[in-house]
């Protein structure tokens, strides 16, 4: 049976660990030595967890992580008529282990973001998606918007 929940401060290492092989199987081998990238990757979620404004849903079947979803709340400047907290949640670091794809896992995770963005007064979710997840999202509710611009240096 699979469980979706909110991480907490006693996953941090399985999700660095989820983290790094994430990264490799995404762009390969890195640089870093795992040791470096752990101390990094742990202080931020050290930090993360906590802070009000990040929130990770794991999916866990049998004592193990087997998928993970963050949501960072970027917070909006006050507008008249709005929610006296206005935000807006930007979702990445989404993965499930290989094994454990193609199951619903990465839905059932979504919708309980989803539902806890709802009942937090979250004004709408955004993604980058990858061109293999773009299908992942369609079918989870989220659409193409001409909207958002980028700049990079």
């Amino acid at each position: 049976m699979t469980v979706v929940r909110l991480a907490a401060l006693d996953d941090i290492d399985e999700l660095v660990q989820m983290r790094w092989d994430f990264s490799e199987e995404d762009y390969g081998s890195s640089t870093v030595r795992f040791e470096e990238f752990h101390r990094t990757c742990r202080e931020f979620l050290v930090n993360a967890i906590p802070s009000g404004n990040w929130f990770i849903w794991v999916a866990e079947t049998e004592g193990m992580i087997v998928a993970h979803m963050y949501l960072q709340l970027i917070h909006k400047v006050p507008r008249p008529g709005k929610s006296e907290e206005p935000y807006f949640g930007y979702v990445t670091n989404v993965y499930t282990r290989p094994p454990f794809r193609k199951q619903g896992i990465g839905s059932m995770i979504h919708n309980a973001m989803e539902q806890w963005s709802k009942e937090n007064q979250v004004e709408f979710l955004i993604v980058w998606p990858s061109t293999e997840s773009v299908q992942f999202y369609s079918r989870n509710g989220f659409s193409r918007c001409e909207e958002a611009m980028e700049k990079h240096w």
